[in-house]
């Protein structure tokens, strides 16, 4: 706490540039290799990986060091029920910095007792003695505090620190991020790294080059360069300042949390932007390779972002807060100029998902900077996609991120209704944030007494879009037992960490059923855009898997149907019958599974399947049979070859039993296209061809079943 000296133990008296310091040898392995390198190998939690070997990663010191940025403005960690986050960010620098220079003196503070340690109540230019223990957090470099003592502020009699320690250090975008790429790939400039890790940095003269608007209230993405766009620098938004979640979560009488939804300025846009650099492993435009080592810019203050010169803003893009049915929609936007310009063209531009024309709205200007336009009623069932096109008389235009909506007048009876994106790619739900009156009867699939998550599928075809998640905290949802009949009469769509799931769910049970079977898919089909978004909340089964990595970090292992680390997904712990440690301790690189199967779920960036019992949905680790045994030792379907083929490839699998045999050839949509193979074949290895001169190029999958035994694989036809 504040003013409390005593420590149980001695600690490293250290600068905070020593402890940014990384070995020589580390500094060649990275910029020898980095590119070929995993992120988890260049940094992993528990001060591991080639960034923090040879380092103080793991040690507890001590120095002194003036406060940089306002501990109210920390708006990383999820608040709890009175409005108070799990752990705050303070960056600080060290005062040794007045003499030996700026280079390697920032760091963050990570503090998950700050209303013990005191660390909420300093201020900016508050001198404090920390001491603490030198940790990660990923790919994160930071310090967690055992004592804070404020001994002062940087300019008091006692310290007379010059105002310059305050100061940001001004680069450009090329020395935080190296180009490693054409297309503005990058990775941190490692020769640059223990200088300015963490420092509180300003680049001038920068240009937006591109931008993500989530939907209110979102946390926006954007990039910027001073070099072309050459190399790039990520933002941020560890500060409440341009965080749009916390407006009613964190509690308002402590912390500084903003009354507006922050909008990153539009791409083209001349801006002056500082901040602090974090190495965070955010990387939601995929420019760092391996993806996310990247660094990144924390903007604090209001006043740290100057836009000095940009296009048209167009902001606000309102989408209904109902359900579009027979009555056209009203939209409303704002355009904003540069205030050197005029705007000279506001157009709203609309397809739908029957038509590929692009259909322009008379927009009109109803006072200031605001403008509305209609977009005409649509049958039942059809997606409009809308943007806002605005020119200035410099001949600035900018282009709006676009949104969906769709048109739904005969009401909601199916889980499809509610599941399915535009583009039936990946994305949010269309009704996301609406409460929705359906008649949906739907079968609970999973065990929420076992795993504590309920899913729910209505399509006995197991066709795509026909899963989703529900809401534990809606009354009775727990209560479902495996193969429940429900109807749900209401319900509040919600996007909860990037999954589709009903909240506020109100439903009744009719009846009980057998629970629809698995469906089995191969995981390469799961890396596809329009596969992957199609079965989030249904239950997917996997056989013959190879165990890729049994630690992914935070209880996740990754597998692979074919083997491949390219072709691997995650699995997770988030079952309540799973431990954290489960994989870890369980599987080795390399295990082969008889199968394995789950809930396909999605949260923190990734989908990842999650198996509910281990006991029920994790198969053994089975023998592989050796090439000279004379009869196979088990089931098994080999991947096809050539592959990929035109038009022709083959197909051979191992029957370890005389039995009856199906070998089926489906689309990725589950569409049986042809039977190879149908009827009695004796124990031993058989291969078929497979003609495929009338289909289209595309991924196909096999399926073999033989007895109990079902197996799939993964085909590629390329014309």
């Amino acid at each position: 706490m504040l003013g409390f000296a005593g420590q149980a133990a001695a600690q490293m008296e250290v600068t905070v540039r020593e402890i940014n310091a990384i070995s020589q040898a580390s500094l060649d392995e990275l910029n020898t290799n980095g590119t070929t390198l995993t992120l988890s190998e260049i940094a992993d939690t528990g001060c591991a990986g080639i960034l923090f070997q040879d380092t103080l990663c793991g040690e507890e010191v001590q120095f002194t060091a003036v406060v940089l940025s306002d501990p109210l403005n920390s708006g990383l960690s999820t608040p709890d029920s009175d409005g108070f986050p799990s752990r705050i960010h303070v960056f600080v620098r060290d005062i040794s910095a007045a003499t030996e220079g700026n280079e390697g003196m920032t760091i963050q503070i990570v503090d998950g007792s700050y209303q013990t340690t005191g660390l909420l109540d300093v201020t900016i230019g508050d001198v404090i003695e920390v001491v603490a223990n030198v940790s990660n957090f990923g790919t994160a470099l930071q310090l967690e505090p055992v004592t804070i003592t404020l001994l002062g502020t940087y300019n008091d009699a006692t310290f007379n620190l010059p105002d310059t320690i305050l100061d940001p250090v001004v680069i450009t975008s090329d020395e935080a991020n190296m180009s490693v790429g054409p297309d503005g790939e990058v990775q941190i400039n490692w020769n640059n790294y223990a200088s300015l890790n963490d420092q509180y940095v300003r680049v001038e003269n920068a240009i937006v080059q591109v931008r993500s608007l989530d939907d209110p209230p979102g946390r926006h993405n954007w990039l910027i360069s001073s070099d072309g766009g050459e190399t790039v620098l990520n933002f941020y938004d560890i500060s409440l300042r341009y965080r749009n979640d916390r407006d009613g979560s964190y509690n308002a009488d402590v912390f500084n949390v903003k009354d507006f939804e922050f909008v990153p300025p539009p791409p083209g846009s001349r801006i002056n932007l500082q901040g602090f650099l974090v190495f965070q492993g955010d990387d939601p435009f995929a420019r760092g390779v391996p993806q996310g080592s990247i660094f990144s810019i924390v903007p604090f203050e209001d006043s740290d972002l100057e836009i000095t010169e940009s296009p048209p803003q167009v902001l606000s893009l309102s989408r209904p807060d109902f359900v579009p049915t027979t009555d056209p929609v009203t939209v409303t936007f704002d355009v904003v100029p540069d205030p050197t310009r005029t705007i000279t063209r506001v157009e709203l531009l609309y397809t739908t998902s029957s038509s590929t024309d692009v259909i322009s709205v008379a927009a009109t200007n109803t006072g200031g900077d605001t403008y509305s336009a209609d977009l005409p009623a649509q049958p039942h069932g059809t997606f409009v996609t809308y943007w806002v096109e605005a020119e200035d008389n410099q001949g600035g235009v900018t282009v709006s991120d676009p949104l969906s909506i769709r048109f739904m007048p005969d009401g909601f009876d199916a889980i499809e209704d509610l599941q399915l994106t535009a583009d039936e790619s990946e994305g949010d739900s269309p009704f996301t944030g609406l409460t929705i009156e359906t008649n949906i009867t739907a079968t609970v699939q999973s065990n929420p007494s076992v795993s504590g998550m309920v899913s729910i599928q209505d399509d006995p075809g197991l066709a795509p879009w026909s899963g989703i998640l529900l809401d534990t905290g809606s009354d009775g949802v727990l209560s479902l037992n495996r193969g429940d009949v429900i109807t749900i009469t209401e319900a509040t769509v919600e996007e909860l960490f990037g999954v589709t799931q009903l909240t506020n769910v109100v439903f009744t049970v009719t009846d009980t059923a057998d629970p629809y079977d698995y469906k089995l898919i191969s995981t390469d089909a799961l890396l596809q855009d329009k596969v992957i978004e199609a079965h989030e909340g249904m239950l997917l089964r996997f056989e013959d898997v190879t165990i890729i990595d049994p630690d992914e970090g935070f209880g996740e292992w990754s597998f692979s149907s074919d083997g491949t680390t390219e072709n691997a997904v995650l699995a997770d712990d988030r079952s309540d019958a799973i431990a954290s440690d489960f994989a870890s301790t369980t599987f080795t690189e390399g295990d082969v599974l008889d199968f394995i199967q789950g809930i396909w779920w999605f949260s923190f960036g990734n989908y990842k399947l999650v198996p509910e019992d281990p006991e029920t949905d994790i198969g053994a680790v089975i023998n592989v049979a050796t090439e000279d045994e004379a009869l196979p030792g088990r089931y098994a379907l080999h991947q096809n070859f050539p592959n990929p083929f035109n038009p022709a490839t083959t197909i051979r699998y191992d029957l370890a039993r005389t039995g009856r045999v199906t070998l089926e050839v489906f689309d990725l949509l589950g569409r049986r296209i042809t039977t190879l193979v149908d009827g009695e074949q004796t124990v031993g290895t058989h291969a078929v061809t497979f003609d495929a001169r009338d289909l289209a190029s595309g991924v196909y999958l096999y399926r073999l079943t033989a007895g109990k035994q079902v197996i799939t694989k993964t085909m590629l036809l390329l014309k």
